[in-house]
């Protein structure tokens, strides 16, 4: 059964706005880290009914306000918005969504994206609002300013950080992101002084396992030449073996230490996806994450296994 971690998330997420609003949605408040589709789905499908979409819509902007999550900061760590859709897209092939974004064009402030399902299974427009809203407020959480999203060829559905709800006839599965201009958002201070260049390297690769790193990348970040640090990080297996024990040691505690589904654990680590996880984990302790967490875990994993053969970010 697969995992549907983002469900818990998002559903908290949506029962936040409509108590903000003094809204009741007609089923009962779900509890944990893992929710059933057909109950994420039928809640979403009646607040649209009921409310309309604009509470859905509203859903991403109320994510900070809740405790924070480590899939929504791995997702917020994106340093521009075109690499906040890569990481989206890494998201969704860890949670195995039939619910895709499938970005069709990308310029340098623009971004046009359609909301996509199976054949003959397209999201409802509640499943597109919550997603919309979620990439509209990240966007803006990743330094994107003046963002204006458009829904189709011309409706005009958030701007100056106010959505506005579309008629209930308006096709609301393409999307046009487009910003004024980017200004990365503050990061915390990366040790880029003291200590052996092995150590920091190290250090700097663990405060953003999900970036796209390159060596040149962490050579930039680490303030020397690609040559110095090649050199240096030689005794070490090299900028690939560093960055991949560098994963692996983090999903090892978080293995031990955490509750998060493997599917978390593997997405905030920097897998690709899920078989990823599994084979390089494998190749370097001889043990699945599975059975890693099965002989050390000091908690007790999650057991809802009422999930769906296929899982959405809806």
């Amino acid at each position: 059964m697969v995992e549907d971690f983002a469900s818990g998330v998002l559903v908290s997420a949506v029962w936040h706005v409509l108590a903000e609003e003094g809204l009741a949605p007609a089923v009962p408040q779900p509890s944990g880290v893992l929710v059933p589709l057909e109950v994420k789905r039928r809640l979403l499908v009646d607040v649209a009914a009921a409310h309309g979409l604009l509470p859905l819509l509203r859903v991403g902007l109320a994510l900070p306000r809740l405790p924070s999550h480590p899939i929504s900061s791995a997702l917020r760590a994106a340093d521009s918005p075109f690499d906040l859709f890569s990481r989206w897209k890494k998201l969704e092939r860890f949670a195995h969504s039939r619910h895709r974004v499938v970005v069709r064009q990308a310029a340098s402030t623009c971004v046009v994206a359609d909301h996509v399902g199976p054949p003959g299974s397209p999201p409802h427009p509640a499943e597109d609002a919550l997603v919309l809203g979620v990439l509209a407020a990240l966007l803006g959480d990743v330094g994107a300013r003046g963002l204006t999203v458009t829904l189709g060829p011309a409706l005009v559905v958030f701007a100056d950080g106010v959505f506005t709800a579309p008629s209930p006839d308006y096709d609301t599965a393409r999307w046009r992101f487009t910003w004024s201009s980017h200004v990365p958002p503050a990061r915390p201070a990366l040790p880029v002084s003291g200590g052996d260049l092995t150590g920091r390297s190290r250090a700097l690769l663990a405060t953003d396992p999900v970036r796209r790193w390159t060596v040149g990348d962490l050579a930039a970040e680490a303030a020397v030449s690609v040559r110095t640090l090649q050199r240096q990080l030689r005794p070490a297996g090299g900028f690939a073996a560093l960055l991949g024990a560098v994963r692996a040691d983090r999903a090892a505690n978080l293995l031990v230490a955490s509750a998060h589904p493997l599917g978390v654990i593997g997405f905030i680590c920097g897998y690709a996806d899920q078989p990823h996880f599994t084979r390089d984990f494998r190749r370097r302790t001889a043990m699945t994450p599975a059975a890693y967490r099965s002989a050390f875990a000091t908690h007790s994993p999650p057991t809802d296994t009422s999930q769906p053969a296929e899982a959405t970010l809806t």
